[in-house]
C-alpha cells in the first residue's frame, strides 16, 4: 500500500496511538511528537504511548501533552502508527495493545532490517530518518508544518544525523532540515537543548566511563562501561548518558565502539557504532536488538563481564571473516 493509502486512512479515521522503540531516540521522539501534533491540528485525537519515559534532553520539544503512559492508553483507538522501529518486539509493552486492538497499524520506518510487520508498511531504508517520512505523509495529507511540528521533525534529523556528522547526512537530510527551518525550527535553540551543557555530575559521569576504555582485536574495537552503583550514585538519569559511545568511537583506528551500561534490571544496555567497515546492526540483531549498519543497539540479560565477553565474541566473529 502506498502513501496515498496511508493519507486516506487518516482522512477516515479519528483516534490515533503513535508508539516507537524502547530507549527512545532524537529521531524516535521528534518524529512521533511531529505526527502527534500534525493529527491534532487536524482535529483527530491522538496519544502518544511508549515504554520509556521521555529522555530528558527532549523535554523543551512542543507536544509533550500528547504523552501518556501504557496504563493510560485509550480504548477507542482506530489506527496505530509505529515509527522508527524495526519489529513489533522492540516497541516493548505497548506491542501488548497493538496485539490485541484489532486495528489497522501503520509502520514508518527507515531501517533496512526493517519487518515489515505493519498492516501497511511504509519503510524507505534510503531516508536519513523517520522523521522524513512523517514529513511526507503531511504533505501527502496537504496539511501545513506549523512551527511546533517543524521543531519536532527538524530535532529528529539532527539528532539521527548526529548534528550532521555521520554517513546519513544526505542531500535530502540537509533540503529538508532546510525546509523546516523555514517553516519555524530554530537550529541554534535546538542544537543547544539537544547536544548543550551537562550538569557537572553528568560530566563526571562521562568521565568515568571514558576511564573504562579498553582497546582490543589489534585496535579495531573500544569499549567503555558504567556499572548500576556509578549510575545511581551519580544522581544523572541514565538518558543523559546518549552519545557516551562516541566518545569510543573517536580513538584512532577504531572500526566498533562499544558502550555498556548496567540498567537497574539486570539488564545491559548496548550501544553499538561503525566506521563504516562493520555493519553493527547484524550484531545487534544477534542479541535482540537492531538499527543501522553504523549504529545499533540492544538490551542484553546478564552481568556486566558475561555481555561483555558474548558481544566482544560477536565481534570478533565478524572481524574474522
Amino acid at each position: 500500500m502506498s502513501l496515498s493509502d496511508v493519507a486516506g486512512l487518516v482522512r477516515s479515521s479519528s483516534s490515533f496511538l503513535v508508539t516507537s522503540h524502547v530507549d527512545l531516540d532524537g529521531d524516535a521522539v521528534g518524529s512521533e511528537l511531529g505526527l502527534a501534533l500534525a493529527l491534532e491540528g487536524m482535529g483527530k485525537k491522538v496519544a502518544v504511548v511508549n515504554e520509556d519515559r521521555l529522555p530528558s534532553r527532549y523535554e523543551f520539544l512542543p507536544g509533550l501533552h500528547l504523552l501518556l503512559e501504557p496504563s493510560e492508553a485509550m480504548s477507542d483507538v482506530e489506527v496505530a502508527f509505529v515509527l522508527d522501529c524495526t519489529s513489533m518486539s522492540r516497541i516493548g509493552s505497548v506491542e501488548k495493545i497493538l496485539a490485541n486492538g484489532g486495528f489497522p497499524i501503520v509502520n514508518m520506518d527507515h531501517h533496512e532490517s526493517n519487518a515489515r510487520f505493519g498492516s501497511i508498511n511504509l519503510v524507505r531504508p534510503d531516508a536519513c530518518a523517520a522523521a522524513v517520512l512523517v514529513l511526507e505523509l503531511i504533505s501527502e495529507l496537504g496539511e501545513a508544518v506549523s512551527p511546533d511540528v517543524a521543531t519536532c521533525l527538524y530535532t529528529a534529523v539532527l539528532a539521527e544525523t548526529g548534528s550532521f556528522r555521520l554517513s546519513n547526512t544526505s542531500r535530502e537530510a540537509l533540503t529538508v532540515s532546510a525546509d523546516l527551518v523555514q517553516k519555524g525550527a530554530d537550529p541554534a535553540a535546538i542544537a543547544a537543548q539537544v547536544f548543550g551543557r551537562k550538569a557537572p555530575a553528568a560530566v563526571r559521569l562521562v568521565g568515568e566511563a571514558l576511564r573504562s576504555l579498553e582497546v582490543s582485536h589489534n585496535g579495531d574495537v573500544t569499549l567503555l562501561c558504567l556499572a548500576r552503583n556509578q549510575v545511581e550514585s551519580s544522581g544523572i538519569s541514565g538518558d543523559q548518558l546518549e552519545g557516551v559511545v562516541n566518545f569510543a568511537m573517536a580513538v584512532e583506528d577504531a572500526r566498533v565502539a562499544v558502550f555498556l551500561r548496567e540498567l537497574s534490571d539486570g539488564v545491559i544496555k548496548v550501544s553499538l557504532r561503525s566506521d563504516g567497515t562493520v555493519d553493527v546492526d547484524l550484531i545487534a540483531r544477534g542479541f535482540g536488538g537492531g538499527g543501522h549498519s553504523n549504529a545499533a543497539g540492544a538490551r542484553v540479560p546478564g552481568t556486566l563481564t558475561d555481555v561483555k565477553g558474548r558481544i566482544l565474541g560477536s565481534i570478533a566473529e565478524v572481524l574474522d571473516r
